[in-house]
C-alpha cells in the first residue's frame, strides 16, 4: 500500500495548489466577465482539497477503512483530471477554429497581411 510519507506529501501539495487554485478563482470571479472561470476554478480547488483530506484520512484509517478512503481520492482526482482535460480540449477546439477565420480572414483580402504601424508621440 502507499506509505505514510508519499500521502503527507501528497496531501500538502494537493491542499496547497487546492487553496491557491480557490483565492486565484474568487480573485477571477471579482470581474463579470471572469466568473464562468472562476466557477469552474473553484471547483477544481475544492476538488483538490478533497483528495487532500481523503490522503490524510488514508494515512491514518486503519485497513479496513483504506478502501473508502482511496475511492475518495481516486473520485476527486479523476473528476480534477476531467474536467482540466475538457478546458485542454475546448481550447484546443477554439485555437484551431481560431487559425482557420485568421486564414481566411487573410484570403480574403488578398493575401495581404496587414502592417500595423503605430506611432507613438508623434
Amino acid at each position: 500500500m502507499l506509505d505514510n510519507f508519499t500521502l503527507a506529501k501528497f496531501a500538502k501539495w494537493s491542499g496547497f495548489l487546492g487553496v491557491w487554485t480557490i483565492i486565484l478563482g474568487v480573485l477571477q470571479a471579482l470581474t463579470i466577465v471572469g466568473i464562468p472561470a472562476a466557477i469552474i476554478m473553484i471547483i477544481l480547488g475544492v476538488k483538490l482539497l478533497g483528495a487532500k483530506s481523503a490522503a490524510n484520512q488514508l494515512a491514518v484509517s486503519p485497513e479496513g477503512d483504506a478502501p473508502m478512503h482511496i475511492n475518495k481520492l481516486i473520485g476527486d482526482l479523476k473528476t480534477y483530471f476531467q474536467i482540466n482535460g475538457v478546458l485542454i480540449i475546448i481550447g484546443l477546439v477554439l485555437l484551431v477554429l481560431i487559425l482557420i477565420a485568421f486564414i481566411v480572414a487573410i484570403i480574403a483580402m488578398g493575401g495581404q497581411i496587414p502592417e500595423f504601424n503605430f506611432e507613438f508621440g508623434a
